[in-house]
């Protein structure tokens, strides 16, 4: 279901329409993606999020679908109003086409006075690639185009939260990877404040990977960076070295969840909370 301003008027059904695919086959079982929100852990503290949108009905949708993903939505239908809530909130939903002043002059305030580093993604059924470029280059975290599938906008809040989770983390030298806490300067990692007890060689592997924020890094980096040379043997080291550290970190290290092989590429850490973001 996408969302369209023919659907949004429904919205004191919207949850049932958003959330929950239709299945007309008697007796079956549950569609894939039948429970948009089935992955969706509640927080142990509520986010906040602030919704500057000047349409009622849409409002009405989007909060729907935030405060059935355990998400405190406060609203403003005008840009000036949303500039007077921002305390206390850790995202914002921003609209272009607001009635007072635009959705560019709200971020462009947003990001020249103390909220800088608040995540802002950016609402639009503008599609022109000029106008996406204006919003990113005023500090725009994300720019969704309307209509737009509501699993996918939860998706992209999601993974701004946690970007600004790792930033503030890695400002003091720590990441979140799911359970472990790792320390990128130097690879001591903590699963749920227990120390990992990892060699030299598998602690500075592990500083590599989260130094890359869930982005693969390369088999010749890895190689070069651990032994100094990329060889056929150095390549074999690191397939046994990364099998060891699995087998410190995963649960079931033959079906890994958090240090992932990425093929003709290397390696990557992740938290598969946010893995498919």
């Amino acid at each position: 279901m996408r969302l369209t301003h023919g659907n949004l008027l429904a919205a004191r059904d919207f949850p049932v329409n958003l959330f929950h695919k239709a299945n007309t086959s008697a007796g079956s079982g549950p569609n894939k993606g039948e429970t948009i929100l089935a992955s969706v852990r509640k927080p142990d503290s509520p986010r906040t999020i602030l919704l500057v949108e000047d349409s009622e009905p849409v409002r009405a949708a989007l909060r729907a679908a935030l405060e059935a993903a355990h998400y405190t939505v406060r609203e403003a239908a005008t840009g000036e109003g949303g500039l007077t809530q921002t305390a206390g909130v850790d995202l914002i939903l921003l609209d272009i086409g607001l009635p007072d002043i635009s959705g560019f002059d709200v971020l462009e305030r947003l990001r020249g006075g103390q909220h800088s580093n608040l995540p802002v993604i950016i609402l639009s059924g503008r599609e022109e690639v000029d106008v996406k470029i204006r919003a990113l280059d005023l500090g725009a975290d994300d720019y969704v185009t309307k209509p737009f599938d509501p699993g996918e906008l939860l998706a992209r809040v999601r993974a701004a939260l946690r970007r600004q989770q790792e930033a503030a983390a890695a400002s003091n030298g720590v990441v979140q990877v799911g359970p472990f806490q790792i320390d990128i300067t130097t690879g001591d990692t903590r699963r749920e404040d227990r120390p990992v007890r990892l060699s030299p060689m598998e602690a500075r592997f592990v500083k590599m990977l989260a130094q890359r924020s869930g982005q693969p890094v390369g088999t010749r980096q890895l190689t070069e960076t651990l032994w100094g040379y990329d060889t056929a043997e150095q390549r074999q080291a690191l397939r046994v070295l990364a099998r060891k550290v699995r087998c410190k970190l995963e649960k079931d290290p033959d079906a890994p969840r958090f240090l992932l092989t990425e093929p003709r590429l290397g390696y990557r850490l992740v938290d598969p909370e946010f893995a498919s973001n």
